[in-house]
């Protein structure tokens, strides 16, 4: 089924945009929580972060099993070597950040000093990583720490990540033109007019506007 699929499942695709938008979302949202004061505002905002990184996480899960069952589809015939390695090796570190900020985050949160409950979107209780609360003071501090730096550094991984995949999809798109982007992008009625991989495009694709006048021969 995987081999001669040329687009990803409808629940891939969606899965992808809306942990791609809650990403972007949680990095514009942590830049004007770590900015603004202590207050109310801020601490609203802190639990705005906390809900949607779990939503990330729970997402991230799901995608990555539904992934696991439903494999992506092929890469273009002829695409060179090292591109495949560096979109397999930007895919595995996507996944780590989907996965390794929410746990570094919820590990910040259960190892914080102030234990505040977390409630996902001011509705649903969340707990804390189980034992990491009931450690000594000295221990909880450590896990702090750990969870501090970790979030950092993944972090900075991220904007490395979207940099390297917002480059890697304008190469497809405009150099390429092989329909990579597509395969994520298109309805299932538009996908299915793409071209199956190694195969060349149809005249009418990619688009070019027609002609307004024509040559009298």
């Amino acid at each position: 089924m995987a081999a001669t699929r040329t687009r990803y499942t409808t629940v891939a695709i969606t899965l992808h945009w809306l942990i791609a938008a809650a990403i972007i979302f949680q990095i514009i949202l942590g830049w004007r929580a770590g900015d603004g004061p202590k207050g109310a505002e801020t601490f609203a905002l802190f639990q705005l972060h906390k809900s949607i990184g779990i939503t990330i996480l729970l997402l991230s899960l799901f995608r990555l099993a539904w992934r696991l069952f439903n494999p992506p589809p092929p890469a273009p015939v002829g695409q060179p070597s090292w591109e495949k390695t560096a979109s397999h090796i930007v895919h595995i570190g996507f996944y780590v950040i989907m996965i390794g900020l929410p746990l570094t985050g919820w590990i910040l949160v259960s190892a914080s000093k102030t234990d505040i409950p977390t409630l996902l979107f001011g509705a649903i209780p969340w707990p804390h990583l189980p034992l990491i609360p009931d450690l000594a003071p000295a221990a909880k501090s450590v896990w702090h720490e750990i969870g501090e730096i970790g979030h950092g550094v993944l972090v900075k991984v991220t904007y490395l990540l979207l940099l390297l995949h917002l480059g890697a999809v304008a190469k497809h798109q405009v150099l390429d033109r092989d329909g990579v982007f597509g395969n994520m992008a298109r309805a299932p009625s538009l996908a299915s007019r793409s071209p199956a991989p190694g195969s060349p495009p149809p005249a009418s694709w990619p688009w070019s506007p027609p002609a307004i006048f024509t040559p009298r021969p």
